[in-house]
Parts: C-alpha cells; structure tokens; sequence
C-alpha cells in the first residue's frame, strides 16, 4: 500500500512516477524531524549507497512514503530515510535525573568502558530504545536490571567506577536522545535478529 502525503492520490502512482513528479516540482510534501543521527540512502535499501547522516531535529519534506520508506526531496533530487525514524515535531529534548546519570554511565562502565565515544553511546542508545520499546520495562533501571539482559549486571562490572568518558556520554545520551534507530533494541556480542550495525564489539539488531 502506498503512502502519499499530497494532492496526487496514492493508489494511482508508483514510485518511478513520483520521482518523475519530484523532479518536475510537482509534488507536494510535509516537514519532518530526526531525533537523531540517520542514514540518508540513495535508494529504498539498506544495502544501497548512503549519502549523509542526519543529525538532531534535521528537518526533511517528505513527499512520498512506500514500504517503510520516506522519499524526501534534495536539492540534487530525491534520496530516502526509512519511515520510522522520522518525526512530525522536533525533540523538545529530554528530562532526566543525576539517577538516570548514575544508572547510563554505569551500564556504558559495564558495557562498553574501553571502547570509543560511538560505541558506547550505541550501547547507551539501545538502553533508551528498549524503554520506548512496549517490549521491554518503561524505565531505564527496569531494561537495565531485567533478567538476563545485560552481562555487566550478572558479571559486576556495572558497579565498576565510570570513567570522565563514561559520564560524559551518558549525559549526551540522554541529553540528545537514541543515534540508533527506535527499532534497534538488541545488543551483543553475536547476532540476534536482524543486523543493522556491526561494530568490532558488538552487534546491533532488531
């Protein structure tokens, strides 16, 4: 079924034809948010060339929508962001308490201690995934402390003390919300569900 948020009705266009539209500046679009870093891609493809990576409240038009792809307009033309990381407002930003501090930093100490900035605010990120995630306890000590979720927890190293980094990104995590996408709730070792990133510690999926 295809989306079309403009005067053109959905059921009587195809995505060629919308790129044709778009290019004749014959479509019309609604303005959309990130809440985070995302991939823009060439095509409506994972496994297609990303162009950039959207930073926080980038606003995009969004002209078309199709399988979970928004087709958003460029000055080049068109290039897609997958749907659900796309917003109707921009993040107001988040509250959070010097617990919530405590909890993040510990878990990124249990975590992710020697890795670099991006790898532990990716751990950080899936932690607040998972509380926006029905799946999961709607609190960060609730995903953090769930049985058999997270090994620093059954191992002790999340009682170890966090470093100045530790801290630090802790703070931007939750400060300036998830870098993965909201659907990026597995974090390991190994693989487990469907891979979106893979870094040399760990892999993310969903």
């Amino acid at each position: 079924m295809f989306v079309m948020p403009c005067s053109v009705e959905a059921g009587n266009i195809t995505l060629e034809t919308a790129i044709e539209l778009a290019a004749q500046d014959n479509l019309e679009s609604v303005t959309k948010y990130t809440h985070g870093e995302v991939n823009i891609y060439a095509q409506p493809d994972q496994s297609s060339e990303v162009l950039g990576t959207s930073m926080m409240n980038t606003s995009f038009d969004v002209a078309f929508e199709i399988d979970g792809w928004s087709m958003i307009l460029t000055e080049s033309g068109v290039a897609f962001i997958e749907t659900a990381n796309l917003y109707p407002e921009e993040s107001r930003g988040n509250t959070y308490t010097e617990h919530d501090v405590y909890l993040l930093a510990h878990l990124i100490a249990g975590e992710a201690q020697p890795c670099d900035d991006m790898e532990q605010r990716y751990v950080a990120s899936v932690v607040l995934n998972r509380v926006a995630d029905s799946r999961f306890p709607n609190s960060l000590e609730g995903v953090i402390f769930q049985k058999r979720q997270y090994a620093c927890i059954s191992d002790g190293n999340f009682y170890r003390t966090p470093t100045e980094r530790n801290w630090m990104n802790a703070k931007w995590i939750l400060e300036n919300g998830s870098i993965l996408p909201q659907k990026v709730v597995w974090q390991s070792g190994g693989r487990q569900g469907r891979l979106y990133l893979r870094t040399k510690w760990h892999s993310y999926c969903y």
